[in-house]
């Protein structure tokens, strides 16, 4: 069920979801001896399980995890063995590049497969299409979908509708914006201000067409096409993969005019993403946008611009929110230590205590609808990177503003295709003025023929 636009998460959180039914399951599923009514202060288990069930320390096991942040699991296993101190948890760093080849490398020899298995967005649909994950929904995990915020629920589904993961951090995107900049050339930092001047793509059109003729070409509003573009095709949430026909046209023509709009209309620059040039540009001044998901503020804002603190802010994308990242958190389906395994994945990533120490740690928000409820006051609070933005409450404005227009999409093992690429044509498109949409469009479909010849492409 969809929560209204107008619908507050923070503060109002409770009865928002009460009114629309979205916790009747999480009462009854927690630990902490309230009978159900989540008023002890205790932390509700998200779903009901062996592991949320049963005395923690009667759990016991190995846990293997393939991760690429050894920070992130080094910090959440000591807080997991305070309360599973039975448990141990291995960890392997691999590099997020290398991991598909070398769990599929595990897989075919029959060795060396962790139990808990990532899927980075870039190749999460590929993941999910081996069919080497444990349904969640099944024993002995019973794990309820109800409890997970709505969005997320495809985002972690395989293709027969079973979930299959939890999402490790809710990632929602809208906009970093240079406070200093939005000041000088149109009167306000205020972000309340800046949504309605671009409410609309066209608005977004017409303002980045002033701010290029007050700056005399000085400012721009992206540094590229491909920060346009992960709005533009984010905002697409319908599904255009069925089996192995893809429609592309669906997809990706109506993003391709808008982002062929603005190249023309001499509003974006000529960065490619993750370049050294586009990192270096955040602390240049020299572009008013950058696409920001809740992980951003630290490893894209701050990261690139050190000294920026208080000089930039958040606001949301006009006609609405997009996804940005996440990496998915399953188990796999052969694994000997599934409860020991499933106790770690609901301790760190949906129980409240963890969810806690995950969002005071490292800043990353939770699915699980119960911290919302419980941890209000840690919301409210000042966040890590809040007053980098200028003391604008980050989790808040993304719970409030963004969260709630959020729609999920079905993942597919052709999205890295179709990723992959637009990498590699999207250069060619600011370099070549000739190129139109529709040509644009027709390469797109002939290079994804090219590389899924498996499918039927239109």
């Amino acid at each position: 069920m969809n929560i209204k636009k107008k619908a507050k998460w923070v503060g109002g959180f409770v009865s928002v979801l009460m009114l629309t039914g979205l916790l009747a399951a999480c009462g009854g599923n927690n630990t902490t001896g309230d009978n159900g009514t989540g008023n002890n202060g205790g932390t509700a288990a998200p779903a009901a399980s062996t592991a949320a069930s049963t005395d923690p320390t009667q759990i016991s096991g190995t846990v293997k995890v393939w991760d690429w942040d050894e920070a992130f699991q080094k910090g959440m296993i000591v807080e997991f063995n305070k309360k599973y101190p039975n448990i141990k948890v291995e960890v392997t760093v691999v590099n997020p590049n290398d991991y598909l080849q070398k769990l599929q490398s595990g897989i075919a020899s029959g060795s060396d497969v962790p139990d808990v298995i990532l899927g980075e967005s870039a190749y999460r649909g590929k993941l999910f299409d081996l069919g080497v994950l444990d349904n969640l929904e099944a024993a002995p995990y019973n794990f309820d979908k109800s409890t997970i915020i709505d969005y997320v629920v495809p985002y972690v589904s395989n293709s027969k509708g079973e979930v299959i993961a939890v999402d490790q951090s809710l990632t929602p995107a809208g906009f970093a914006y240079r406070r200093d900049l939005a000041k000088q050339y149109w009167g306000t930092d205020d972000p309340a201000e800046l949504e309605k001047k671009i409410s609309t793509w066209d608005d977004f059109i017409a303002a980045g067409k002033e701010l290029k003729e007050k700056s005399a070409d000085k400012v721009l509003m992206f540094p590229g096409l491909g920060d346009a573009f992960l709005a533009l095709k984010g905002q697409n949430f319908a599904s255009y993969v069925n089996g192995t026909e893809i429609d592309l046209t669906s997809k990706l023509q109506k993003p391709l005019n808008r982002l062929f709009e603005m190249r023309d209309a001499g509003i974006i620059g000529k960065n490619e993403l993750w370049t050294p040039a586009w990192s270096a540009s955040m602390a240049k001044g020299e572009f008013m946008f950058y696409p920001m998901a809740p992980w951003g503020a630290k490893w894209h804002i701050s990261a690139n611009d050190p000294d920026g603190s208080g000089r930039w802010g958040l606001l949301k994308a006009p006609e609405g929110g997009f996804t940005r990242g996440g990496t998915a958190i399953g188990i796999y389906k052969d694994s000997k230590v599934k409860d020991a395994a499933w106790a770690f994945i609901q301790y760190a990533y949906l129980s409240d205590e963890g969810s806690a120490f995950n969002f005071k740690t490292f800043g990353n928000m939770t699915s699980s609808k119960s911290f919302y409820e419980t941890q209000k006051a840690l919301i409210d609070a000042p966040g890590p990177y809040d007053e980098f933005f200028g003391g604008q409450n980050l989790a808040k404005y993304f719970v409030e503003n963004i969260v709630p227009d959020m729609k999920g999409e079905a993942q597919s093992k052709y999205d890295s295709v179709v990723d992959s690429v637009f990498n590699a044509l999207y250069p060619l498109w600011m370099k070549d003025g000739s190129v139109t949409a529709d040509s644009a469009l027709q390469k797109f479909i002939q290079e994804t023929k090219n590389k899924a010849s498996d499918a039927t492409i239109k």
